[in-house]
């Protein structure tokens, strides 16, 4: 298949999330560049979160942020999931960057609630490389969960409130 084939939302030079919003509706769209960016890194959802608070009613504003959160944690529960063993795919050996995070969490041991916090909500360490640490080092799935959620609803909740706060000030 040659690129001019290629549907004109998925060329390699853009995503027109326009086009993909239009055919498959916000919510869908939201769950799957979620998904996607919890996998594929340079795919940022913050960008995209942004994007779409700044042309959606202040109304939807909730319904995108939990919607963005689970994409985002159903791609790094898989990933947990496959670090752990418990998915079958492949997965990187562990490298320095991987091994440092292990050594933090095993500093944290006691309070891995607050850790999975901070890295899902601020991104230190990067919760990519956490949630793969997490698996490894069988820290239990639902403190994983519910604490990851946490921080990327966090995260997101205010890359979503942020744009529909400027339209107020700036009306």
């Amino acid at each position: 298949m040659d690129l001019s084939e290629r549907p004109e939302a998925f060329r390699a030079e853009r995503v027109d999330f326009e086009h993909l919003i239009g055919r498959y509706g916000l919510y869908l769209t939201t769950y799957v560049v979620g998904v996607v960016s919890g996998f594929i890194p340079v795919v940022n959802l913050e960008v995209y979160l942004v994007w779409v608070a700044a042309l959606t009613p202040s109304s939807q504003a909730v319904a995108i942020t939990v919607l963005a959160t689970f994409g985002q944690m159903t791609a790094k529960t898989a990933m947990y999931l496959a670090s752990a063993g418990i998915l079958k795919i492949s997965v990187k050996k562990p490298g320095k960057k991987l091994q440092a995070v292990q050594m933090k969490m095993a500093r944290w041991q006691h309070r891995m609630g607050l850790f999975m916090f901070t890295s899902a909500s601020l991104g230190i360490p990067p919760f990519y490389v956490v949630s793969v640490a997490s698996g490894i080092c069988r820290v239990p799935l639902q403190v994983f969960i519910i604490w990851g959620f946490a921080g990327r609803f966090l995260r997101f909740a205010i890359t979503v409130f942020f744009p529909h706060l400027l339209k107020v000030i700036f009306r």
